[in-house]
């Protein structure tokens, strides 16, 4: 498995670096007048997978995540926000443990897979944040949504008979956080989303002992026929240039 998912990590690895390069790029270009209100940086935390082999369990079978982080501020309420991020998701069914409707003694079946994780969100401000002229506008929770997309390689066939190929899906992420001004330059957050994707093949990678689809015998439901994945992570961005603005009295 380590063999053959090492040709994908180096894939997923160099994709990341180039968006990463490319948001840097993009928000680069922006003129000069406007770049105090760009925002860059890198992003550390864990991801997990939620889906037919984890319907409901927070953080479980975590992994590292790391990413870039581009932001433009539009105002002290709203900002623009792209990411791109790299980890690994994973699950595991143990039919011995008779829990579930379906539970088969000595059925089991497991997945892991890296993926890429690209995404455009815009973030509403409950408070004031880094107000031009309101000294005290240093702290905001905040709330995001936008569009983005996962990549990955989909496996098709059974076990004997594996093919994969590298696929880019659509997802919805939104998510709720918290951020800081530390001083004219840095800025510090912490956030924890979802992203809801329109496939339920993240966690197969062949047939085994049960049907990774349905191994818990839910049935097509709204709930469980799609996979989701969730990012907690914090975040350090800078400022690109120091804000230069004449006091609100214009004195």
């Amino acid at each position: 498995m380590k063999s053959r998912l090492y040709p994908l990590y180096t894939k997923l690895k160099s994709l990341v670096i180039k968006v990463v390069l490319l948001i840097v790029a993009v928000f680069g270009t922006v003129n000069l007048s406007a770049q105090d209100r760009i925002e860059l940086g890198g992003t550390l935390g864990v991801a997990y997978y939620f889906g037919d082999l984890n319907p409901s369990m927070q953080f479980l079978n975590s992994h590292l995540a790391v990413g870039g982080i581009g932001r433009y501020v539009f105002n002290d309420r709203l900002a623009f926000k792209g990411m791109a991020m790299y980890t690994n998701i994973s699950g595991s069914y143990d039919g011995s443990n008779g829990r579930f409707v379906e539970s088969t003694p000595d059925a089991n079946y497991s997945f892991s897979r890296s993926i890429g994780d690209f995404s455009g969100q815009f973030e509403f401000n409950f408070l004031s944040y880094d107000h031009k002229f309101i000294a005290s506008s240093t702290f905001t929770p905040y709330l995001s949504a936008g569009l983005g997309t996962i990549f990955y390689n989909r496996i098709e066939g059974d076990v004997g008979n594996n093919a994969s190929k590298p696929v880019f899906i659509l997802s919805l992420p939104f998510g709720v956080g918290a951020k800081y001004k530390i001083n004219k330059w840095v800025r510090i957050g912490a956030e924890w989303s979802f992203r809801k994707t329109f496939v339920d093949d993240l966690d197969y990678v062949g047939d085994g002992g049960v049907d990774p689809s349905d191994p818990y015998g839910y049935g097509n439901t709204m709930t469980h026929n799609n996979d989701w994945i969730s990012f907690a992570n914090v975040y350090v961005t800078i400022s690109m240039l120091k804000r230069k603005t004449r006091c609100n009295g214009g004195y």
